[in-house]
């Protein structure tokens, strides 16, 4: 196995992220769609009175609430559940790449890999998500506090039968 590319890496990242982008999206539409629409013709709004409200709707606020859910849901399941039980989150299985115990070279569990995702907010304010592209085992901050590595395991080669 080698260490996984770093593009490989962000582009795993941007492919986990769709569903959430996604799932905001449709949450801040419906909040939107669904808004208590007498605040957008009413004077009395730009005075700065209370007389409109926040002009959320009950169903705007439900649809907040179950988006949040849903956010929550996949990022437990994606990160703790998938990329815990078989090393691989949505993106990492698109991007052809696992993440592993260093020292045991299987997958590190459902809670030891959302903790890694928690240690990863330690990466954006740093270089962290960076610091791959000249570490010798390509690891992230949050990588070498838990003692992962992202790996690309070797493709499986099919025979190639010959002709007769």
């Amino acid at each position: 196995m080698t260490y996984a590319a770093w593009w490989r890496r962000a582009a795993a990242t941007v492919i986990d992220l769709l569903p959430l982008v996604m799932l905001t999206a449709a949450g801040a539409a419906l909040v939107w769609f669904t808004r208590d629409r007498v605040c957008d013709t009413d004077t009395s709004a730009f005075d700065g009175g209370a007389q409109c409200g926040d002009g959320y709707s009950t169903l705007g606020y439900v649809s907040l609430v179950v988006t949040w859910a849903l956010m929550v849901g996949y990022l437990v399941w994606n990160f703790g559940y998938r990329q815990g039980r078989t090393g691989a989150s949505l993106g990492k299985t698109a991007m052809h790449c696992r993440v592993i115990g260093q020292t045991s070279g299987a997958p590190i569990g459902f809670a030891r890999s959302l903790l890694r995702q928690a240690v990863h907010l330690t990466d954006l304010p740093v270089v962290g998500y960076l610091w791959p592209l000249w570490d010798a085992k390509r690891q992230t901050f949050a990588d070498m506090v838990m003692e992962t590595v992202c790996v690309t395991p070797p493709r499986k080669r099919t025979p190639v039968s010959g002709t007769h």
